[in-house]
């Protein structure tokens, strides 16, 4: 048994004794169903934290750099982590907006990996690979289903969407993420994305809109607040130089 009440109820089945010989679903059981049908989907499209990112700690490199380098970025990441539970309970998301290199993705794992070790459901998925799986599923002998791919996104407790900014733009597209940011918008159900800043560009958060459409924007807007902004040069060049 790999699931532990996060209520202290019940044994990890989901289920509790309602009186002789009957039982009644516990109040953890929901996750618990989320939390496997997103290892599922996960294991079908063979996406999970990268190995580059599950062993991650404060007090170590890249995250102990990224804090020196964006200490208020990186405290406002702490602060969500610290009350990953309640933020998911309320469906208050968090947006990470930056240049290329700054650690936004870093922040974005550290954040997955939170919610995991509590026990609530995380799909991570690259927003460019999450569109050639919905469009290789409509295709005959697709290896899993347009339904699935959808149903893991919008149920599971925490959807990490990565680099939002990526995908080529298109009304397909569009109407996609809509479909999926809009399910946990009326459902409350967290989201977690990145987003960068075009190399040259002052940071405008508002220039999102004209890439994933005003509908999905205003919705992401109201799920996550304001963008946490990281702003400098790419920590991995500067490695590299």
């Amino acid at each position: 048994m790999d699931w532990d009440c996060p209520y202290g109820i019940c044994d990890g089945s989901g289920f509790v004794e309602s009186g002789e010989r009957t039982v009644a679903p516990c109040r953890c059981r929901p996750q618990m169903i989320a939390r496997k049908q997103g290892r599922q989907l996960q294991q079908r499209l063979r996406q999970s934290i990268p190995k580059h990112f599950q062993d991650l700690a404060w007090d170590r490199h890249p995250l102990s750099e990224i804090a020196d380098l964006h200490p208020s970025p990186a405290a406002a990441v702490r602060r969500y982590c610290d009350h990953i539970a309640e933020n998911l309970e309320q469906g208050r998301g968090l947006w990470l907006f930056g240049n290329k290199g700054t650690g936004k993705t870093t922040l974005a794992y550290t954040v997955a990996r939170a919610a995991l070790d509590q026990g609530h459901s995380v799909l991570s998925l690259n927003t460019v690979d999450l569109f050639n799986r919905l469009g290789e599923s409509y295709r005959d002998g697709a290896r899993w289903t347009t339904a699935e791919i959808i149903d893991g996104a919008t149920n599971v407790d925490l959807l990490q969407l990565e680099d939002l900014t990526a995908p080529r733009e298109s009304e397909w597209i569009v109407e996609q993420l809509y479909t999926i940011v809009n399910f946990r918008y009326e459902s409350g159900k967290a989201i977690l994305f990145t987003s960068d800043v075009p190399t040259g560009q002052a940071p405008d958060p508002g220039a999102l809109a004209g890439r994933i459409g005003d509908r999905t924007f205003s919705r992401l807007v109201a799920m996550v607040g304001d963008p946490v902004v990281l702003v400098g040069d790419d920590m991995r060049l500067a490695h590299v130089a």
